[in-house]
């Protein structure tokens, strides 16, 4: 499998950077999070984050490489889509994913902006398992997730905040 990468070019992958690599790391690593957001700072310190936290990630800036990027993960998939993303009407994007048999296992985050009235309730209405608040508190983003791998059957092996 290796050279045969299918992915589109908006899609970016963790450091091997092919579908194989992501699909191995899946297995060993627990779920591979695909971040649905435009280009942002923001963005690039989660991602550094969540690599450094030991979790594959692919970043999609489009709704189309995003469910590129979902179909060409192995389970367990955790999506976090930014939930003002211009690019995605998250509530349709939502309801989709949930209809779609092949990526009913995935687990679903809305990025939500602090503050925003009533946008936890339309993204939870909407279909997402979860929400974290925008901008990102990345301890909260690892506690959300570590409970996620937990919701999913994984076994996370580390604790939630290891000794530093």
């Amino acid at each position: 499998m290796p050279g045969n990468d299918t992915v589109p070019s908006g899609v970016r992958r963790g450091p091997q950077g092919n579908v194989h690599d992501l699909q191995e790391e899946s297995v060993n690593k627990g779920p591979i999070i695909v971040i649905v957001e435009e280009a942002c700072l923001s963005r690039n310190v989660l991602v550094k984050a969540l690599r450094t936290w030991g979790f594959d990630c692919a970043v999609a800036e489009s709704e189309e490489t995003a469910w590129s990027a979902l179909r060409a993960a192995a389970a367990p998939r955790v999506v976090l889509a930014d939930w003002h993303a211009d690019f995605l009407d998250c509530e349709e994007f939502f309801g989709r994913l949930r209809s779609d048999e092949s990526l009913r296992d995935a687990f679903v985050m809305g990025g939500v902006p602090r503050g925003a009235v009533g946008a936890i309730r339309a993204c939870i209405t909407a279909g997402a398992d979860d929400y974290v608040s925008r901008p990102y508190d990345l301890d909260d983003v690892r506690l959300r997730l570590h409970n996620a791998s937990k919701m999913m059957g994984l076994s996370p092996r580390d604790p939630v905040f290891p000794e530093e």
